[in-house]
């Protein structure tokens, strides 16, 4: 049979969250069929006869020397399952006439070692075989009933010990036994008193036992699913095994033991409004089940389950921190079958509440209120008692998970968003013009506005930039918070207010807790520079000394930019360009020069000057400048080849003078970058700027380029400004 999944190693998280796999197989066993003054009412179905011994079929004489086969667990399972389901709790709640001082005490526990003084009255398996249900369970495991309770406790004591790390060392817990002599000495968890401060200790005795060496035991990782949770949830479901599978040469021959331990916490991430008074509550829910099979040759078996399945409800203060008290609503089902075993499967409906520190989520005190499912006389303190110790595990395992939770709605605009009414980025700007600007909270889920404090509000993007008041306010149903905004006499990028929000179902604050003027039309600012150092040749082919096309040109253009529908930002400008030659004098000269304007055009592209992400991308296509070249040769004796190389340019004579359109600003700055001309988009594509703070400039860009033709020497220097226009210019419209 395969092993049946279970829990024997680490829990995520904290020591404290190790801890407690490890604490809830001891609650478990506290839980386990206990007698005597702890023994549960029967619920087996009438016609149970609890002196009647049942038993399986009577087997094949080969079926002795063999395993059960899984068949046999998933009978008995089924079984467990039907009757499970075929319970109902009796009758409505009751308050059980219980001692609060009988219950497990936690109040004050700040780490495991502490909470391990305090359970340790409820540690080992004293309580496994007593009573009329513990003596029929003793008797179905046979002889060997004590050495599985002493290996129990042996892993018990092991598992606390590795899961409390480091801190071990001054814990009163046992180590893993030595092998001496041959012979496993297993830790027996013991009860003993010590100081005052640590009243209640653990020590251990040694008991010999052979059996480790008559078993193979697999004991798997432990395997844990983090999907589920749901997205909006926290919490993890784990789940480890143990087997215990006798040897083929050894007496124990036949013989399985398999264990499992589920635990599964969870809670929502977000609180949700309930109610007439729209109480701040989060939901959670808990499983836990722990189940062992034994099987011995016969073939005999023994399927031994605790489960419980909770439901719990923490509630949010207006401060957003969770309030201490956890309710629950919880069902304990306690469960036995076998073959020489009665059927044993029975129900508690639980109600009650616990409380955890806020900061670490450790169980500090525990409060049964009704228990459901007794019959009449029958609900008793001791019955309660044994319940209090299974549902506590609730609050070990949930409690971490809603400080989890409470970290996350505590994260600003998880859970809800700040409502403004004007809209941010609506309201244009005048100079140090008012406006009342009403502010909500809502969820973010379900919409629905929720009564929050508003808190340091200040002015942005710095303060003293406009004046925001008041500082602070609330807001209810039906009833926004107000605050005032006066603008600043001039204006700056992001010009307003930002607030923080919190609520009993979440903090906003940060990029959702702002409030903008309208972001103003842009302006793009275009200045270029190019020097072009003249090709000066003193000793030609024609014998005379020639200097051409040097310059020194500037451009600059202003070009407004407006936001089309389709979000692209688009616009023309009036170019200037002024060249001067920088031609040395020479007998035959090429001078490049001129001024005058054109037009330059934006053809598209980006802009978003929030800083997170800050980009911009601009399409622009500079206008063709006009400068002309002018040749000039002024020798008589010009050669015959240069004279007929002037006239096929119709210059004619030794004094040779033409002028032509062509070269300068343009020529240099298109021969740079032609090769990235978009012709999809029309013109060149200028990302990568660099943004600017607290200033009417919003971004630069700065183009250093060698122009450099042939032998002339060139560079280029070329920067775009964008800066906020002064005014919204018609049709502007805000960026988002």
């Amino acid at each position: 049979m395969a092993a049946i999944p279970g829990v024997w190693a680490d829990l995520p998280g904290s020591t404290h969250m190790r801890f407690r796999v490890f604490l809830i197989f001891i609650l478990f066993m506290i839980g386990g069929c206990g007698g005597g003054d702890k023994h549960l009412p029967s619920s087996n179905p009438p016609e149970y006869d609890p002196k009647k011994v049942y038993t399986a079929p009577a087997a094949s004489p080969s079926a002795s020397a063999t395993v059960a086969t899984p068949t046999e667990f998933e009978r008995l399972k089924s079984q467990l399952e039907s009757l499970e389901a075929g319970q109902k709790a009796k009758g409505e709640g009751k308050k059980v006439p219980f001692d609060p001082n009988s219950l497990p005490r936690f109040k004050g526990v700040t780490n495991p070692c502490e909470a391990l003084s305090r359970l340790a009255p409820g540690l080992g398996n004293t309580q496994l075989f007593a009573g009329t249900e513990g003596a029929a369970l003793k008797k179905a495991l046979g002889p060997d009933a004590d050495g599985i309770a002493h290996r129990m406790d042996d892993q018990l004591a092991e598992g606390l010990k590795h899961s409390l790390g480091p801190g071990a060392a001054d814990c009163p817990i046992s180590v893993r036994p030595q092998k001496k002599s041959g012979l496993f000495q297993p830790a027996r968890l013991v009860l003993t008193h010590a100081s005052p401060s640590q009243p209640l200790l653990l020590a251990q005795t040694t008991i010999p036992d052979t059996s480790q060496d008559d078993y193979d035991v697999d004991e798997p990782p432990i395997r844990t699913e983090n999907s589920p949770p749901p997205p909006d949830w926290v919490g993890y479901k784990i789940t480890r095994t143990m087997s215990r599978i006798g040897k083929e040469d050894r007496p124990t021959k036949g013989i399985r033991e398999d264990y499992e331990m589920v635990i599964a916490p969870k809670v929502k991430q977000c609180p949700h409004l309930e109610g007439p008074d729209l109480k701040g509550m989060v939901d959670g829910t808990f499983e836990w089940t722990s189940m062992m099979f034994r099987a011995t040759p016969g073939p005999q078996s023994v399927l031994y389950r605790r489960k419980i399945q909770a439901t719990l409800k923490g509630e949010v203060g207006d401060d957003a921190q969770l309030k201490k008290v956890v309710k629950f609503d919880a069902a304990v089902t306690l469960q036995h079958i076998g073959s020489e075993l009665p059927h044993y499967s029975h129900t508690i409906g639980v109600q009650g509440e616990f409380s955890i520190d806020q900061r670490t989520g450790i169980l500090q005190d525990f409060k049964i209120i009704t228990v459901s499912g007794f019959s009449e006389g029958e609900a008793q303190a001791k019955d309660a008692q044994l319940i209090a110790w299974l549902t506590s595990i609730m609050g070990w395992f949930s409690g971490p998970e809603y400080v989890r939770a409470q970290a996350i709605w505590n994260t600003d605009n998880t859970c809800v968003e700040i409502i403004f009414t004007p809209p941010t980025k609506t309201k244009k700007f005048v100079p140090s013009e008012s406006t009342q600007v009403k502010t909500e909270l809502r969820t973010k889920k379900e919409q629905a506005l929720v009564p929050a404090k508003f808190k340091e509000a200040k002015e942005k993007p710095r303060e003293g930039n406009g004046r925001v008041s008041p500082r602070e306010d609330k807001s209810e149903l039906n009833r926004p918070a107000t605050f005032t905004y006066q603008a600043p006499a001039s204006k700056v990028l992001h010009s307003g207010f930002q607030v923080k929000a919190v609520s009993r179902a979440g903090v906003a604050g940060e990029k959702e807790g702002e409030w903008e003027l309208a972001p103003s039309s842009y302006v793009l600012e275009f200045k270029s520079h190019i020097v072009q150092e003249p090709l000066n040749l003193p000793n030609p082919p024609f014998g005379m000394f020639m200097s051409s096309n040097g310059f020194d040109a500037h451009v600059e253009a202003t070009v407004p930019l407006q936001r089309r529908d389709d979000g692209q930002w688009v616009g023309e400008g009036v170019m200037q360009y002024t060249t001067r030659t920088l031609t040395q004098p020479a007998s035959c000269e090429i001078r490049t020069q001129g001024a005058g304007t054109t037009t330059f055009h934006v053809n598209g592209g980006s802009i978003s000057n929030d800083p997170d992400p800050f980009a911009v991308n601009l399409i622009i296509l500079p206008g063709q400048s006009g400068e002309v070249a002018e040749t000039h040769c002024t020798s008589g004796n010009t050669p015959e080849k240069l004279r007929e190389l002037f006239a096929t340019q119709g210059v004619q004579g030794g004094e040779a003078h033409s002028t032509t359109k062509g070269g300068g600003w343009s020529g240099a700055f298109n021969f740079t970058r032609f090769r990235t001309f978009n012709w999809n988009k029309k013109g060149y594509e200028i990302g990568g700027w660099t943004p600017v703070l607290n200033s009417d400039v919003v971004a630069k860009k700065t183009m250093r380029v060698n122009c450099g033709m042939g032998l002339s020497a060139c560079q280029e220097e070329t920067t775009l400004t964008l800066r906020l226009a002064d005014e919204p210019g018609p049709g502007a419209s805000p960026v988002r």
